[in-house]
């Protein structure tokens, strides 16, 4: 291919022309990820905004059930239970005798010292 000459200096050949095409590609590129940069920037944000209106959402969810939570506030109604026979399982029945001394006085003394 033959250069062309414009004001002077060579405008296009073959390797100017490659030079030309690469240098276009890298300009596309760098505004396609300014592009991208943007749109991750505008999810970040829309994603920090939901995050901070389910947590305003879930703080007063929980206000408003903490008074119905209160375990002071809470009336309590007694009931009585009764085992079942089959519930019930004994380990061990013993029986403890401490001699002691009975003076005139009324006084214990263990009889074993």
């Amino acid at each position: 291919m033959a250069a062309v000459r414009a004001f002077g200096r060579k405008a296009l050949s073959s390797s100017t022309l490659g030079k030309a095409t690469t240098a276009a590609r890298g300009v596309g590129r760098t505004m396609k990820e300014s592009q991208d940069i943007e749109r991750a920037r505008q999810t970040l944000a829309a994603a920090e905004q939901q995050k901070a209106e389910l947590e305003a959402q879930a703080q007063a969810d929980i206000d408003a059930l903490g008074g119905a939570l209160d375990p002071l506030v809470e009336t309590l109604e007694p009931m009585r239970l009764k085992p079942k026979r089959t519930g019930v399982t004994v380990h061990l029945v013993a029986l403890a005798w401490v001699p002691v001394w009975k003076d005139a006085e009324g006084r214990l003394t263990p009889a074993y010292r």
